[in-house]
């Protein structure tokens, strides 16, 4: 009866005790769970900051080239304004000189028409007054000597003629005198005329030489960013010349690392597993790409993020390459990073297939391990090397030589 009594309690003991352990299993299960979701979800965040980054970078420069366009075509129109104004000031200013030198001529026909006037007038005054004064007898003197008048009346005739003539100069100089005047007020209020335009135009003149002023600013500035960005274009592309050189030297150590190491198998040409088989998007195909020659696929963020997610063999084989020491990868690895290469044996051409898997978080195999394609996890997807996201760039070569993997060789439906 206590035997029994002593069992029952056991058993009710220790199934409390693996309902806790399970609890407490469970609960480090969803623990584990949450930090990985906050970890992905930090990721998300991170990769669509970068291509946000990515995004603005690439338009800042052609953005910057079209406000400098902009503020150069405003430089032209306002340059083409004042070149405008600036022949209209030497037109009105011509005008002016001209109309100042027709005012000076004026003045100076005036003048020498007065004393022209004023000569008159005192040579008809002597003149009379010699007349006047021939004799010693006083005009009534004269009058009243009979002997005398007949030379009274010819002197006195003579001084009317004298005067007529004189009289009708002075009129002819006095009538020129008022055209010459009248000619000059008409030129004056012409001056003033001239003088109103001359500062209008100084004015709006004034306004586009501001302006002028203020876009030349500004276009200074454009020219500075432009040829900022100009300058961290130049060396973007000069460190991407120098990571596809490297690139390139690292795919010639691979065609020689595989021509080298050979292979004693053989390919079975059957359509190769896709390499993740949870994440079917490709995001860029074999083929050029950015100026230079994409020789791969790249496998990326579709439903399900990419990084850490499995990556399998392909096919059937051996691995003959593994780098999971440096990030960034050297050697034949250098812009791959974390990396491996599988031999798949002689194709029916006599061809040695091999594939490669690229930019891997961890890498599982080590050289000389048989691979099964399609079940063998071989590495998980990630972002070392020279990335912009996480992905898989996969390939496929031919005697060390890449090839288009779809189609021939894999396909996103089709295992």
């Amino acid at each position: 009866m206590r035997n029994r009594t002593y069992h029952r309690l056991l058993t009710v003991f220790l199934t409390i005790a693996l309902v806790f352990a399970m609890a407490g299993s469970f609960s480090a299960m969803a623990d584990r769970k949450s930090d990985l979701e906050a970890q992905l979800e930090q990721l998300e965040k991170q990769e669509a900051a970068i291509k946000k980054n990515l995004a603005s970078a690439n338009s800042d420069l052609s953005s910057s080239q079209y406000r400098k366009n902009q503020l150069d075509a405003q430089i032209d129109n306002v340059t083409s304004q004042i070149e405008l104004l600036d022949g209209r000031l030497g037109a009105i200013n011509g005008n002016i000189a001209q109309a100042d030198a027709s005012i000076k001529k004026a003045e100076e026909d005036i003048a020498a028409k007065e004393a022209a006037i004023k000569d008159t007038h005192d040579k008809l005054g002597q003149r009379l007054s010699t007349i006047a004064k021939s004799g010693n007898m006083s005009a009534f003197q004269r009058l009243m000597n009979t002997e005398n008048y007949t030379d009274y009346l010819l002197k006195a005739k003579a001084a009317s003629c004298i005067a007529k003539r004189d009289q009708q100069t002075m009129d002819e100089l006095e009538a020129a005198l008022e055209d010459i005047q009248a000619n000059k007020a008409d030129l004056e209020k012409k001056k003033e005329a001239l003088a109103a335009d001359k500062a209008e135009v100084q004015a709006l003149k004034g306004q586009s030489d501001s302006k002028k002023r203020q876009l030349d600013t500004l276009y200074a500035a454009a020219q500075t960013e432009v040829r900022n960005l100009q300058n961290t274009v130049s060396g973007y592309s000069a460190e991407l010349k120098k990571k596809q050189q490297e690139i390139a030297a690292a795919d010639a150590a691979i065609e020689a690392l595989i021509k080298n190491t050979g292979t004693s198998g053989k390919y079975n040409s059957k359509m190769m597993y896709w390499p993740v088989p949870t994440v079917r998007n490709v995001s860029s195909v074999y083929g050029p790409r950015w100026g230079g020659m994409h020789k791969g696929i790249d496998i990326s963020e579709g439903k399900i993020p990419i990084y850490g997610e499995n990556i399998v063999a392909a096919a059937d084989g051996t691995v003959i390459a593994v780098n999971k020491t440096s990030r960034w990868g050297y050697g034949w690895s250098a812009g791959y990073g974390y990396c491996l290469i599988i031999d798949h044996g002689e194709d029916s051409k006599g061809r040695i297939v091999s594939t490669m898997y690229a930019h891997c978080s961890k890498v599982f195999v080590s050289v000389g391990q048989k691979v099964t394609g399609g079940k063998t996890v071989v590495a998980q997807a990630g972002n070392t090397g020279d990335v912009t996201g996480p992905h898989l760039h996969f390939e496929v070569r031919l005697d060390g030589k890449q090839t288009n993997p779809l189609n021939t060789y894999v396909h996103p439906n089709v295992n």
